[in-house]
C-alpha cells in the first residue's frame, strides 16, 4: 500500500525530555514516545538542550533546513559539527548535547529498533538522479522542495513541499523514478524487515 501524507496527517507531539515539541511524519505502530519500531519526524530546534533517550534504539538525525546547524556533544567523544542536509547515527540511550552554531535550525529525524530493521537514509538534491530500485519493507520519500513527481512501478504520486510518500513492500522489489519542477531536495529513507 501506498501513501501519500501531507502536512494535516502530521501529528505534533511534545519531546519525551519535555523541551520542545515533534511534527511525527509517521511510524510503524503505536502511540506516544516508546510504542514503535521505527519513526520519523521534523523537530525544531530553538535552544541548546539534551536530546531525549530512546534506550534499545538507534538514530539518525540532520539538519534539514534554518540556520548554520549544531554541534552535537555525544558521550565522551569529540564534538561534530553537523551543516544542512548533513546527517549523523548515534545509539538511543547516549547521552547527547546539541549547541545551535547559529540561529535555530529545524530537524530530520529517524529513530528505530536495530533489532527488527536495517536502515539507509539519503539526501538527494541533484537533477542527476533518475530511477533507483528498493527492496526495502518501507519507503519514505520526504519532499522538502517545490513539487516532486513520483512514479513507483507504473503509479504516478504529486508531493508537495513537506509531503511524504510512504511505500509498503510486500517482499518485492519496486522500480522508483522521479521528475521535478526545478532541482530535486528530497529524502529516502529505508527500512529493511530483519
Amino acid at each position: 500500500m501506498n501513501r501519500v501524507l501531507t502536512v494535516d496527517n502530521y501529528q505534533k507531539m511534545p519531546w519525551k525530555n519535555g523541551q520542545g515539541f515533534t511534527l511525527e511524519i509517521a511510524r510503524s505502530h503505536g502511540n506516544g514516545l516508546v510504542d514503535f519500531d521505527w519513526r520519523v519526524s521534523i523537530a525544531d530546534v530553538k535552544t541548546a538542550g539534551s536530546f531525549s533517550y530512546f534506550p534499545n534504539r538507534k538514530r539518525i538525525i540532520g539538519v534539514l533546513d534554518g540556520g548554520l546547524g549544531l554541534t552535537l556533544h555525544i558521550d565522551q567523544n569529540a564534538p561534530v559539527a553537523l551543516y544542512q542536509k548533513q546527517f549523523l547515527h548515534f545509539h538511543g540511550e547516549s547521552d547527547v548535547h546539541a549547541e545551535l552554531l547559529d540561529e535555530a535550525i529545524r530537524d530530520f529525524n529517524l529513530i528505530y529498533n536495530p533489532d527488527k530493521y536495517a536502515a539507509r537514509l539519503q539526501w538527494l538534491n541533484t537533477q542527476d538522479v533518475g530511477s533507483w530500485i528498493s527492496d526495502a519493507s518501507q519507503v519514505l520519500i520526504f519532499n522538502a522542495k517545490n513539487k516532486l513527481k513520483i512514479i513507483v512501478d507504473a503509479e504516478q504520486y504529486q508531493l508537495n513541499e513537506f509531503e511524504t510518500l510512504l511505500v509498503e513492500n510486500n517482499h518485492h522489489s519496486r522500480q522508483f523514478s522521479v521528475e521535478a519542477d526545478s532541482h530535486y531536495d528530497f529524502c529516502i529513507i529505508e527500512l529493511f524487515s530483519k
